[in-house]
């Protein structure tokens, strides 16, 4: 059972699914599909939310399938959006060889962010404390405790 304030808005096969999670803070988006799927990443969020704002957006990681709504959710919510420290170099530049969508024959609309953040952070989202954890080609985060707090 998930914490209150967790929700998984699940896709299909080969796509990343999302992790909504809602509180007294607002609400955050983890990760945003393909880019093929972002009118219906922009229906389950704000089915999810009722009418409500998308507060931030956070991407694990930037390959396509996690970054691919990015463009259309920041025009919908104007949300916030935080990506991971090593890989801003190559959204600032959009470096389409490096991002792997050249590669993999992928697509993405280009996007901006606001903040980024790095193995060791702690990132509130929803009423919980997220720490970051760095792993090879992802970040991943880890739930800190059922207790507020400003460090793990």
């Amino acid at each position: 059972m998930l914490p209150d304030g967790v929700r998984v808005l699940e896709r299909g096969w080969l796509s990343s699914n999302n992790i909504l999670l809602t509180g007294r803070g607002g609400a955050a988006l983890v990760d945003s599909g393909y880019v093929s799927q972002a009118q219906q990443t922009l229906a389950l969020v704000a089915h999810a939310l009722g009418g409500a704002r998308l507060d931030r957006l956070v991407n694990t990681h930037c390959h396509s399938d996690h970054m691919g709504g990015n463009a259309a959710l920041q025009r919908a919510h104007r949300c916030r959006t935080s990506i991971p420290a090593g890989e801003a170099p190559l959204i600032e530049r959009w470096d389409e060889d490096a991002l792997l969508l050249s590669y993999a024959d992928q697509r993405a609309e280009r996007f901006d962010f606001d903040d980024t953040f790095a193995a060791g952070d702690v990132l509130r989202l929803g009423d919980l404390d997220w720490q970051v954890i760095g792993a090879p080609g992802t970040i991943r985060m880890q739930r800190c405790s059922t207790r507020p707090t400003s460090a793990c």
